[in-house]
């Protein structure tokens, strides 16, 4: 791949970034294993196709906390998370996860509907031994899983509820780091606005 489009994903990442700082209302969606943000080379076939923040996204009292660049090969989890929603649909090349609650989702099933969103929650209870004991067999599953109860489509939102030593989290798919981004701070600012009434 050229230096060229490498430079765009990493400037679009940059931009991303960016905007979810300048939004001032995510540090309550940012997970205890915090957050991050991905977005993968046209047909990425590695994680090293896939750009995301070393190190994470933190808050501190309420603001987002970027400590490094964008880099190639900076996300294990989300790049994983990308290859297998590219086998489905190698149009999603952006991913964020954030943080996953109960009140949160229930929310979500409703706004995502009136968004025209798809939106679908992994019971990771369902998760056979076979994936959930052996490294790298989780993620293909759960995408699988979300696949299937989306209509055979990748979903926008991705939910997925604790297991044994794993934290809920929601991941959001999108077209460009920008994309997924910008539908976050949508999301947050619905969400906030939806509490204060």
């Amino acid at each position: 791949m050229s230096d060229e489009l490498r430079d765009q994903i990493l400037g679009n990442l940059v931009r991303a970034v960016e905007l979810l700082r300048e939004s001032e209302i995510l540090g309550d969606f940012v997970p205890e294993v915090r957050m991050n943000i991905a977005y993968a080379l046209l047909n990425a076939k590695t994680a090293e196709d896939i750009a995301a923040i070393p190190g994470r996204i933190t808050s501190y009292r309420g603001f987002l906390i970027v400590n490094n660049y964008p880099a190639f090969g900076a996300s294990d989890h989300l790049a994983r998370a990308l290859l297998e929603a590219q086998r489905y649909d190698p149009s999603v090349r952006a991913v964020i996860n954030f943080k996953y609650t109960r009140a949160l989702c229930d929310w979500l099933e409703q706004y995502s509907g009136t968004e025209g969103l798809t939106m679908v929650c992994v019971d990771r209870a369902e998760e056979p031994p076979s994936a959930s004991n052996e490294d790298g067999k989780s993620m293909p599953w759960k995408m699988k899983r979300a696949v299937e109860l989306s209509n055979n489509q990748v979903p926008d939102l991705m939910g997925e509820s604790e297991a044994p030593g794993k934290e809920p989290l929601f991941k959001l798919f999108g077209k460009s780091a920008v994309d997924v981004a910008t539908k976050l701070i949508k999301i947050a600012h619905a969400w906030v606005q939806r509490k204060l009434y």
